[in-house]
């Protein structure tokens, strides 16, 4: 900001009563004479505008009290003024001048033009040196408000910068405040970077003209003392250019006139800074253009860079100045901050980078363990984060109120990635059991009814044996006998081999309404009657226990005990999860994680909450992912995939039953997230 003196007008007003008594024919200022007082003030104030207007009044006493109520009221800070007045002793009641400040004098009306010549002069000399004084308070006063101005602005540089993660905000906010201190209207950001080789280059990162629309792409260009940038990012030197296209003959470095030419512009003055980190390293360089200033002192402006638009090629001599010597050291500062900002930038997205992989590779590795789910997480981390941004783009209805911000969709992702992390303490061979029966379990289930087979076979073949040897020794024919004995044999036979054929069937899991208790009953009951001895001569049973148990199980794969202990796998998840230091931002990801498998009707697990209002609103967008997905994959040996109208049926029945969020199907269903490919 540049301080501009105001110019002082001054003029003599003499009301018309005193025209002929008074001689002011000799006066270095302007004499007015005039019958208004209000209306000839109100001109010259009009006409001074954006100056000091100092005047001297001369009028009868008579008509005193009149115009001190009257200038009273104008402005003091334009308006300075003295009042001569003109009677005798006789007539002027001394008691009446309630401030005697703008008492220049009181004279008769016959007083000697060498004392009038005084008074005026006494008066006019008062007043220009309080109106000097006043000028120095309003430029002191001016100045103090800008340096204020200046802090306050470099508190919110700080507070801002800190709070930035994302690169491309960053160094948007960082040009954008500058210009702001400094009434730039241009501005360009450098970075320094390293080529495949290890050579130094300045990469042109970001740009912006209040004056003109100039869409910029990034480039690189070498890093050497011959372009002025390249000299301050060598040197470390601040440069404050009064006239780019007047530099010294000594200086090493030249000025590109390219992007005037290009686009009718002028680059005048600039100020250019290193960018220093904490190592003291230069990182970046800052380049300022044409600091605008308001000439005329009329204070038309609140912030020159916005608001002075340089259109025309007069207005660059109109408004261009020097940057003021303060902003170098101001400017360094700033560009200190922003390159540690930029710097804990890199390092933060470097960080969250290379935690992203982790967590993504420990997901791969952990999937790697269950083939029956592998990409599982992946697809519903996606899934989740679709839905997030289909609540955001909502405006009405239930999720009108929700906003998931950038922290929020990345939390919800890592909650989703790691939702199923626990199933790393959960024993490998439940995740790996595609049957109802472990193959090992089927393999001897199937001996069983090859060895009940063969003993219905030996057993009959003996019944076979006795009928012939009675009827030899009774020689009495037993064709008849034998005939129905093979049949009923063969009767067994087929039906051993279809029994066991449709224990295999039933060993297969489904997603149906069929019921395999009510299957099993009947073929338990039907081999009861079939009657199958060890080696030992004992009863040896053909369908276990343990057969019993899980060819029962009427959706997957999972008897009881093993969906008890793949329910467990939440509480593991978050015991993990909640070990993790995250940062305030993602801490809710292990409660998020916790209770995806949550119902509102309070039949889920692991805690049966019930409701909207006791389960996040992230938990619940996992839990239709994580059905989705589910239902959806390709990748499950226990079933086949399920096509995608089915599932929109099955989650709507599921919404109906409030078992999941309604609103949340819906918005699922009405955006048509369903009919993505997630695949990963």
């Amino acid at each position: 900001m540049h301080y501009q003196m105001a110019n002082i007008i001054e003029h003599i007003i003499i009301t018309e009563e005193l025209k002929g008594d008074i001689n002011l024919s000799n006066m270095e200022l302007p004499v007015i004479y005039t019958n208004n007082i209000e209306k000839t003030v109100g001109t010259l104030l009009h006409e001074a505008a954006g100056n000091f207007l100092l005047a001297i009044f001369i009028v009868p006493f008579q008509m005193y009290g009149k115009i001190y109520e009257y200038l009273k009221s104008v402005d003091h800070s334009v308006l300075y003024y003295k009042l001569i007045i003109i009677g005798s002793d006789d007539n002027i009641d001394y008691n009446s001048f309630d401030n005697l400040n703008y008492i220049g004098d009181i004279l008769p009306k016959s007083v000697a033009e060498k004392k009038f010549n005084f008074a005026i002069k006494k008066s006019r000399v008062v007043l220009q040196e309080f109106i000097q004084y006043e000028q120095k308070n309003i430029t002191y006063s001016a100045k103090l408000e800008d340096a204020q101005r200046d802090q306050e602005d470099l508190i919110d540089i700080g507070r801002s910068l800190s709070g930035e993660k994302d690169m491309g905000k960053l160094l948007r906010l960082i040009l954008y405040l500058s210009k702001k201190i400094t009434g730039a209207d241009a501005g360009s950001i450098y970075l320094v970077e390293e080529d495949e080789n290890g050579n130094k280059r300045l990469r042109f990162k970001f740009s912006h003209t209040f004056s003109r629309n100039v869409p910029l792409e990034e480039f690189t260009m070498k890093m050497n003392k011959e372009s002025i940038a390249g000299y301050v990012a060598i040197t470390g030197e601040v440069l404050n250019i009064p006239d780019a296209y007047k530099l010294p003959d000594s200086a090493p470095y030249s000025f590109n006139q390219d992007f005037d030419k290009q686009h009718g512009y002028i680059s005048r003055s600039m100020l250019v800074v290193p960018m220093r980190n904490h190592f003291d390293q230069v990182i970046g360089v800052m380049q300022l253009l044409n600091s605008k200033e308001d000439k005329s002192g009329l204070k038309k402006y609140e912030n020159e860079a916005f608001q002075i638009k340089l259109r025309l090629l007069d207005d660059f001599d109109k408004y261009i100045v020097t940057f003021d010597k303060r902003y170098n050291r101001l400017l360094e500062a700033i560009a200190g901050q922003a390159a540690i900002s930029i710097e804990n930038n890199r390092l933060i997205n470097q960080i969250e980078m290379q935690f992203e992989e982790f967590v993504k590779a420990s997901v791969t590795a952990i999937e790697s363990r269950d083939p029956a789910t592998s990409g599982h997480s992946f697809r519903v981390a996606n899934i989740c984060k679709e839905i997030a941004y289909a609540i955001n783009e909502s405006n009405s209805g239930y999720f009108k109120d929700f906003h998931f911000t950038e922290e929020d969709i990345k939390e919800l992702e890592f909650a989703a990635l790691l939702h199923d992390f626990g199933k790393v303490y959960i024993d490998v061979n439940i995740f790996k059991k595609s049957k109802k029966l472990y193959p090992k379990d089927l393999e001897n289930l199937k001996l069983r009814f090859d060895y009940l087979y063969r003993c219905i076979e030996l057993t009959y073949s003996f019944k076979e044996i006795e009928i012939l040897r009675k009827a030899i020794s009774s020689n009495n024919p037993c064709e008849d006998e034998i005939n129905k004995l093979r049949l009923e044999k063969e009767s067994k036979l087929k039906r051993v081999i279809a029994i066991k054929d449709e224990l295999v069937m039933l060993n297969e899991p489904t997603v149906t309404d069929a019921e395999p208790e009510n299957i099993l009953k009947r073929i338990v009951d039907e081999i009861e009657d079939f009657h199958c001895l060890d080696i030992s001569g004992k009863e040896m049973d053909i369908l276990t226990e343990n057969d019993k148990v899980n060819l029962a199980v009427k959706k997957g794969s999972l008897n009881n005990d093993e969906r008890h202990e793949i329910e467990s796998h939440v509480i593991e998840t978050y015991k993990f999860v909640r070990q993790i230091p995250w940062p305030p931002e993602y801490k809710r990801i292990p409660e998020i994680a916790m209770y995806h498998h949550e119902k509102l009707d309070g039949t889920g697990y692991p805690d049966k909450l019930a409701g909207k209002d006791s389960i996040l609103i992230q938990s619940r967008i996992m839990a239709i992912a994580d059905i989705y997905d589910a239902l959806t994959a390709h990748d499950r040996s226990y079933k086949n995939a399920v096509p995608v109208d089915k599932v929109k049926s099955i989650l709507k029945e599921e919404a109906d039953n409030n078992k999941i969020d309604s609103d949340i199907v819906d918005l699922l269903l009405e955006t048509k997230i369903c009919e993505k490919n997630f695949l990963h």
